[in-house]
């Protein structure tokens, strides 16, 4: 699996980790210091949101709303707007969509749901992690072993399940 999947699940918990102590994660900005903006014909925009669908790996279906905010600063090689659960990640060079929506309080002892989605058309779909930041941290490290470069969805959750790593499904689709 690519190792830089991995990493920005991984960096997209980080934020889960500080938020409500004060600390605020870093944010990646152009060498002169402004965000980069994004492009006119970007899929994911400030402002939108858009609905995660899923079932989590016990068998809940899950659904909702992720309002996104009116800036999305860069990071590497994406955009990381904050929704109003949580952060919500797009890097269309890779095709990957995370969000995650914290479901109680938030600190580390929080319950997640975390969607890591390989785009398809106007919305994402991929693999659903639920639990604490720490649970979905263990499953998300789980996938550094993991071989193959997923392109697709399917891809995507195939390489998740061959790695034996517990997990659901998603959908990120844009609310109308």
């Amino acid at each position: 699996m690519k190792r830089h999947l991995v990493l920005a699940a991984l960096l997209t918990l980080t934020p889960l980790a500080h938020a409500g102590s004060g600390n605020v994660a870093p944010r990646a900005v152009t060498p002169f210091g402004a965000p980069k903006a994004l492009p006119a014909n970007a899929l994911v925009r400030p402002s939108q949101t858009w609905i995660l669908t899923g079932t989590t790996a016990g068998g809940e279906r899950i659904s909702r709303d992720l309002k996104l905010s009116a800036q999305a600063p860069e990071w590497d090689d994406g955009w990381d707007f904050d929704a109003d659960n949580g952060p919500f990640s797009w890097n269309p060079e890779d095709r990957l969509m995370i969000a995650a929506d914290v479901l109680t309080g938030m600190d580390e002892d929080s319950d997640i749901h975390l969607c890591l989605g390989m785009v398809e058309g106007g919305g994402a779909r991929g693999v659903l992690f639920s639990g604490s930041l720490e649970e979905i941290q263990e499953r998300v490290s789980q996938l550094e072993g993991a071989t193959g470069d997923p392109r697709t969805a399917d891809e995507l959750v195939q390489a998740v399940r061959k790695a034996g790593v517990n997990a659901g499904t998603c959908t990120l689709t844009l609310k109308r």
